[in-house]
């Protein structure tokens, strides 16, 4: 990847250059996509530690799935998991309970076949299988003597259905549930404590783990009036900020040195188009600030985007967002406050081992 270096020769090139009159911009998104590492919601003291994992399920779930693959599967991402509770500071648990089916029918479906002019030539039958049954699961976390999540992954009050392949005839569709039906069940057991499992390792590594790669897709702002002076430039600026952005990894952040001359190019925007009426003008600052609350957000530095997001409201266009950045802006201190870190861009490896 080319990288642009933009430095304030940047800013100083185009102030010099003449600003057109133009009443009015297209203000466009500009997508791209970025990654990071997820902090812990709720994290633990000390907040890396050594958990285990305990599955409890009756006799009849133990016939049809395996105890030992379920509790393989379950996870605290970045954590180190243990196989002795003695030897864990956190302990996960998933109860299992049984499956209760609560009906079964066959039901039909009618298909008539038409010539041209719409008139009936046949008529075809076909039936399914439709089940009805109920699961329930649950999960806790105990940390030292602390009950920490309790939550209802599967509620028994809640259906589950199944429906079969069709069938040409009502008897067909009812032996095939009939003469498969523990082999069906089996497979809700398998497939309800995989999601069981999988649902428990989401919660608890949202809440305690943190080496989980989030990707995601975002947006700044770029304009598009070939007749305004500053189209060029913001573009330019845009574009290059749109690789900064792509070219962080969970393990490295973004040049800070390198991507000053960008911050300087968007903050001079507000003091070159200063007109509170005229559409061109406020439509380039909103888009500047919106650029500015985005490269704080990302360089990890929520405390200067709340100027930015206020200047947004301010400015009176598309004021909803500053109400969300500043949202984003909390949520990403709370963390920081929470965990003791900094950064979502680190490599995990050396930061721990230098603490």
């Amino acid at each position: 990847m080319k990288t642009i270096i933009l430095t304030s020769n940047f800013v100083l090139f185009f102030s010099l250059m003449g600003i057109a009159q133009v009443k009015n911009v297209d203000v466009d998104n500009l997508a791209f996509t970025c990654s990071y590492r997820s902090l812990p919601t709720q994290p633990r003291d000390p907040i890396t530690f050594a958990y285990s994992v305990n599955v409890k399920a009756s006799n009849i779930v133990k016939k049809n799935i395996s105890i030992e693959d379920v509790a393989d599967a379950i996870f605290v991402e970045g954590q180190v998991k243990v196989d002795n509770p003695q030897e864990a500071q956190m302990v996960l648990n998933l109860s299992l309970g049984d499956i209760v089916i609560k009906s079964s029918a066959v039901s039909e479906r009618k298909e008539e076949t038409k010539d041209r002019d719409g008139k009936v030539t046949g008529v075809n039958y076909y039936y399914k299988v439709d089940v009805t049954y109920a699961f329930d699961a649950s999960c806790s976390a105990q940390f030292g003597d602390e009950v920490l999540i309790k939550s209802v992954l599967f509620n028994r009050m809640n259906d589950l259905h199944y429906t079969s392949s069709e069938y040409s005839s009502r008897k067909g569709a009812a032996d095939y549930w009939n003469n498969n039906k523990e082999v069906l069940v089996s497979g809700f057991y398998r497939d309800l404590s995989s999601q069981a499992a999988s649902r428990l390792s989401s919660i608890a590594s949202s809440h305690y783990g943190f080496l989980s790669v989030i990707k995601e897709r975002d947006i700044i702002k770029t304009i598009d009036e070939k007749k305004h002076n500053e189209n060029e430039p913001f573009r330019a600026a845009s574009n290059a900020l749109k690789e900064e952005l792509q070219a962080m990894t969970p393990n490295e952040p973004m040049d800070r040195e390198r991507i000053n001359g960008l911050i300087e190019y968007f903050k001079s925007i507000p003091g070159k188009y200063t007109d509170p009426t005229l559409k061109a003008d406020v439509r380039l600052r909103y888009s500047a600030y919106y650029n500015l609350c985005k490269i704080y957000l990302y360089l990890d530095e929520p405390e200067n985007v709340g100027e930015y997001a206020e200047r947004i409201l301010a400015n009176g266009f598309d004021t909803k967002d500053c109400e969300r950045m500043k949202k984003e802006a909390t949520g990403l201190t709370d963390i920081f406050n929470k965990t003791g870190i900094k950064t979502r861009h680190f490599n995990p490896d050396e930061y721990f081992s230098a603490e």
